[in-house]
C-alpha cells in the first residue's frame, strides 16, 4: 500500500480526538477535522476544518475526497452513525479507516450481543465487509480502557468519595492505556500500514485491577480509609440487562454493564498479555509512575476541606 498523508479526523473536538490530531500533526501528518459546525476553539493554523453533515454519505465523500485515511474517534451516540463515514469513505476512495473502537473487551464474543457492544460489532462487521473487495482496509484498535478515565470516572475506584464497589473481589485484570499513547499508536499505525492492514492492534500501557489501585492509594495516604462492597460481575450485567428491556438506557445502566464486563477480567478477556506495543512504539508504564498519577489525582480531592498534601 502506498503511504498515508493525509489524515481526516471524525469526531476530533472531544477529549479523544484532540489527543489523535495532537500525535498525528507531531508525526508529520495533514490533518482535517470533520465538524458539524465552525468550531473557534480548534486551531486551524495547525488542523484544517471541513463543516459536513454526518447524515450525508454525498456531505462526507466531498470531505472525505483527496483524503488517504479516516480516524473516527465519535463518541457513543456517534458509534452506529459511523455506516455513513465508512461508505463515504469508500465513495471518496479513502485507503485505511480507523474506527472508534478503542475499549477494552469489546471485540470478546461473548459480549457482541449486548446493548453498547452490539453497535460497536454492527459496525465493524460492515468495516470489514466493506473490506473484503479491497476497496478500503481497516484497523481496529484494542486500547484497553483509557487510563485517563479509569482516574476521573468512578470506574475502577471513585477517588472523590474514596470508595469502591470491588468486581468480584477486585483482583480481575484490566488493560489501560492512557488517550496520549493511544494517539501516539494511531501515528505509528500509519507509519506501518502494511503491518496493520485488515486487522486488529492492541495495546496495553498497564494491566491493573481494583486492589492495585486502592493499594497504591493507601501507600499515598495511609491516613485515608476506603468504603468497599462486593458485587458480582455477572449480576452488574443481569442487572443492566434488565434495565435496558425495561426501556432504562440512562448512563448509569450503561455505567453497570460497563463495570459487569470491563472488570470481570479474563471472562471477557480485558487485559492484553500479547499486545502490538512494540510495532507501536508504546512502552509499558512502571509501578512508580502510575504512583505518580495515583497521587496526583488525590491531590486534586478535598479531604476535610483542605487540599490532600498528606
Amino acid at each position: 500500500m502506498s503511504g498515508i498523508k493525509k489524515i481526516a479526523i471524525a469526531g476530533g473536538t472531544g477529549t479523544v480526538g484532540s489527543h489523535v490530531i495532537k500525535a498525528l500533526i507531531e508525526t508529520n501528518f495533514e490533518v482535517t477535522v470533520l465538524t458539524r459546525s465552525k468550531q473557534p476553539t480548534l486551531d486551524r493554523s495547525i488542523a484544517n476544518t471541513i463543516e459536513v453533515d454526518y447524515n450525508s454519505v454525498e456531505s462526507l465523500t466531498s470531505a472525505l475526497n483527496g483524503q488517504d485515511a479516516v480516524v473516527s474517534t465519535v463518541g457513543t451516540f456517534g458509534i452506529a452513525g459511523q455506516k455513513t463515514l465508512i461508505d463515504a469513505a469508500i465513495a471518496a476512495g479513502v485507503k485505511r479507516f480507523i474506527p472508534s473502537e478503542f475499549s477494552s473487551c469489546s471485540l470478546h464474543p461473548d459480549v457482541q450481543s449486548l446493548p453498547f457492544y452490539s453497535s460497536l460489532a454492527a459496525i465493524r462487521k460492515h468495516l470489514i465487509d466493506s473490506s473484503e473487495n479491497g476497496a478500503l482496509s481497516y484497523t481496529i484498535l484494542g486500547s484497553g480502557a483509557f487510563l485517563d478515565s479509569i482516574l476521573t470516572a468512578p470506574i475502577m475506584l471513585n477517588f472523590d468519595t474514596h470508595s469502591a464497589v470491588l468486581v468480584d473481589g477486585g483482583n480481575n485484570r484490566l488493560s489501560a492505556t492512557s488517550m496520549a499513547a493511544t494517539g501516539k499508536a494511531i501515528a505509528r499505525i500509519f507509519l506501518n500500514v502494511d503491518e496493520t492492514k485488515n486487522r486488529i492492534v492492541r495495546i496495553s500501557e498497564v494491566i491493573l485491577t481494583q486492589s492495585t489501585l486502592i493499594d497504591i492509594a493507601k501507600e499515598v495516604n495511609p491516613n485515608q480509609e476506603w468504603n468497599t462492597s462486593i458485587a458480582k460481575s455477572t449480576e452488574l450485567v443481569q442487572q443492566s440487562l434488565e434495565a435496558f428491556a425495561a426501556g432504562d438506557a440512562s448512563f448509569p445502566t450503561l455505567l453497570k454493564l460497563i463495570s459487569g464486563t470491563v472488570l470481570a477480567g479474563d471472562r471477557y478477556g480485558a487485559a492484553y498479555d500479547m499486545t502490538d506495543n512494540d510495532l507501536l512504539g508504546i512502552s509499558l508504564m512502571t509501578r512508580e509512575e502510575l504512583k505518580k498519577l495515583v497521587t496526583e489525582r488525590l491531590n486534586q480531592v478535598p479531604l476535610n476541606g483542605a487540599s490532600n498534601t498528606h
